[in-house]
């Protein structure tokens, strides 16, 4: 078994050296079951100098371009029978691998985990028990903590997600997994919390860039649910119902809620009925 982890990067060289030292330090797993595949936006080449040479490494040097792109960019190089998308700022648990092996050997046709940072901090809402996912319940996941069968014929959609030329900024994890469950009708997807992915959790420093931010990925979670027309009518519904919902109940109680909670509807809306120029 080989899983094949693709990553990209700009300039955190701090947080990829953090990354490297986690993967190294990976315990009760054969680390040449490790392939990393690095799509380099930057100059970041001599941080993996210190990579354990157990794992297999794939360099790409690569102009600045969209995350969904680099991502397409790495999955050329996949080898493994398993492939997950590691973000530049994550790191993992000694105990990480060992867990994701142990399920994958089960015969899941992917395993996902939670994603929280170094106090325990979620950066999602998942599950506290183990469970299986299915096409409208996916247990909170997140590309960092999805570990997937690879399936060459799948592609990121390079219109949304971080870089999107259409101010898509987000979906694109969505995208892919609902595109996989959509081609492979038997699949097999399990949640456990005892994968943890750490990552760390923003702040809300400066309101207007945090909310322009959850515009962004609003529009793309719009678009991925039109994309997507096996979703059913009330799944679509509930994702507009709640942000309007948010904005009457916030209105009184916390204005930058019920603005944030105004853009989730708007950009929804916009994302939704939006056509690539």
């Amino acid at each position: 078994m080989i899983i094949s982890l693709i990553q990209t990067s700009q300039n955190r060289r701090k947080e990829l050296e953090r990354f490297v030292k986690s993967l190294n330090g990976q315990t009760n797993i054969d680390l040449s079951e490790i392939q990393l595949i690095f799509i380099d936006q930057g100059d970041n080449r001599e941080v993996f100098n210190d990579l354990d040479a157990k794992v297999s490494f794939v360099y790409h040097k690569t102009e600045r371009c969209s995350l969904s792109h680099a991502r397409n960019l790495g999955l050329k190089y996949a080898t493994g029978k398993y492939v997950a998308f590691s973000d530049d700022d994550c790191w993992y648990d000694c105990d990480t691998f060992h867990h994701v092996i142990q399920r994958l050997q089960k015969g899941f046709d992917g395993v996902f985990g939670i994603v929280m940072n170094e106090n325990g901090l979620h950066c999602n809402v998942f599950p506290s028990e183990e469970q299986r996912l299915t096409y409208t319940h996916h247990c909170g996941a997140m590309s960092a903590s999805m570990f997937l069968k690879f399936d060459a014929n799948l592609k990121f959609d390079e219109n949304i997600g971080v870089g999107s030329p259409y101010n898509l900024g987000s979906g694109e994890e969505t995208d892919y997994l609902l595109s996989y469950m959509e081609h492979h009708h038997d699949f097999n997807f399990f949640f456990t919390p005892e994968i943890i992915v750490r990552h760390p959790v923003g702040c809300i420093n400066d309101v207007e860039s945090y909310i322009k931010k959850q515009y962004s990925y609003a529009r793309g979670a719009g678009y991925v649910l039109r994309k997507h027309k096996s979703l059913p009518l009330s799944y679509k519904l509930l994702q507009f119902i709640r942000p309007m919902c948010g904005m009457v109940l916030y209105s009184l109680t916390n204005k930058i809620k019920a603005k944030k909670s105004f853009f989730l509807i708007k950009g929804r809306i916009e994302g939704f009925f939006y056509r690539i120029r």
